[in-house]
């Protein structure tokens, strides 16, 4: 079959899991990766698929109808300026996470000595935001936490590939241990994308989300949303090093997040992401 032909009807399969634009992007970068071919240059010239690379394609197309995502299924995905390998034991790194690394790196960067800081990554998971800080800032000390052994696995080989030097922690911040290491860590700035979704939210959530990414990392129960945020922020306030606290959170969460942080007597303010929801918590000792 011709690759212009096999790609449209691949789109037009994907619609029953994806929009357009999303199916037409997953197919952009099948191409790209099995066959080398560009998105800009698809279309400028013709060529008849070989028997092997319609069979690499048939079997990439089945694992995405079947909901995968395609940075498992590739094994790798895209952060910022990295490339970070990808498992079913990690999240995909996604866009806002991004935003919440700028907003670290614009923070640390105004102050008077920021080569001195220590930053603290709180349920690393891939090891996304600890690498792209260390990146942006390869003098800053990088420490990262996380209670899952294979992500931390993950973490650290993707340390190993980016030659990207970084102390990983394995604890959980809801046990005494992990408590125990927060209140008494060096690092000045931490910073967190811990899991915020209820189990109330899963109705809404994409299959491929749902089916194919740790729920370790995803889900918190209903009658206590803000768990993660709460033992964090307690351990921050007991801890005579750190002095800011940035989080991710859930566009829902704004007004209850405020309300903790008064109640813990923690300056704090939400910001918007750039699609205008209030998807980040920065938090200040008072």
């Amino acid at each position: 079959m011709e690759a212009v032909a096999y790609f449209n009807e691949a789109v037009q399969k994907l619609q029953s899991l994806y929009n357009e634009v999303e199916a037409r992007e997953l197919m952009f970068w099948v191409y790209e990766d099995v066959l080398l071919i560009k998105k800009a240059h698809l279309h400028f010239f013709a060529k008849e698929l070989s028997f092997t690379e319609e069979f690499q394609l048939n079997a990439i197309v089945a694992q995405l109808l079947n909901g995968e995502p395609i940075q498992y299924i590739f094994g790798y995905a895209y952060f910022m300026d990295l490339v970070l390998k990808v498992n079913a034991h990690v999240l995909i790194p996604r866009p806002e996470t991004e935003e919440l690394v700028a907003m670290v790196v614009a923070y640390i960067k105004v102050r008077s000595e920021p080569n001195t800081l220590a930053v603290l990554d709180i349920c690393t998971g891939s090891g996304c935001i600890a690498l792209a800080l260390k990146n942006q800032l390869p003098m800053l000390q990088v420490e990262a936490l996380d209670v899952s052994q294979e992500a931390l696995a993950v973490a650290q080989l993707n340390s190993k590939n980016l030659k990207l030097p970084i102390t990983y922690i394995a604890a959980s911040v809801l046990d005494q241990t992990g408590t125990t290491y927060l209140q008494q860590c060096q690092a000045q700035v931490w910073v967190s994308n811990p899991p915020y979704i209820t189990e109330a939210e899963k109705s809404a959530m994409h299959p491929n989300v749902l089916q194919h990414e740790p729920h370790l990392a995803l889900f918190v129960e209903n009658e206590d949303a803000l768990l993660f945020y709460r033992k964090i922020s307690e351990a921050f306030i007991k801890n005579n090093s750190a002095s800011a606290l940035f989080f991710e959170t859930s566009e829902y969460q704004g007004e209850a997040l405020l309300n903790m942080a008064k109640v813990l007597g923690l300056k704090a303010s939400l910001v918007k992401d750039m699609q205008g929801k209030e998807r980040f918590l920065q938090l200040f000792k008072a």
